[in-house]
């Protein structure tokens, strides 16, 4: 996700990978002029690519979780046809989620998994 700063006359004049005081504006990478803020940081040698990767990471991998939920709520993929080590790193997250946002979802962990794969789940 990309968010913009504005001007007084309401004009992008630059972008950031994460929302802040400055940085309201939800915009479009394909924006012609947030495209060309973008190209003009990443000819910047001080650009961090790397760090703009990994925070578009963090928010992809909520998109996922949230596309298999729907995808599995819909009947179009059953949950347990993903590969067990996916299924588990799914429902490790969705757990510490839940505990996060106040609620438990009710999910219940299996206490019978080896410590080697408890490390695994998070």
């Amino acid at each position: 996700m990309l968010y913009a700063k504005v001007n007084e006359e309401g004009e992008i004049i630059d972008v950031a990978t994460s929302q802040s005081s400055e940085y309201k504006l939800l915009v479009a990478p394909n924006d012609p002029t947030v495209a060309e803020l973008l190209e003009s940081k990443f000819k910047n040698i001080e650009t961090d690519t790397q760090e703009i990767l990994d925070n578009s990471d963090v928010d992809m991998m909520r998109v996922i979780e949230d596309l298999i939920d729907l995808l599995s709520a819909k009947r179009i993929i059953q949950f347990t046809e993903l590969p067990m080590a996916a299924q588990k790193k799914l429902l490790s997250r969705k757990w510490v989620r839940g505990v996060h946002n106040g609620s438990d979802d009710g999910l219940i962990i299996d206490d019978t998994l080896s410590s080697d794969d408890n490390d695994a789940l998070i």
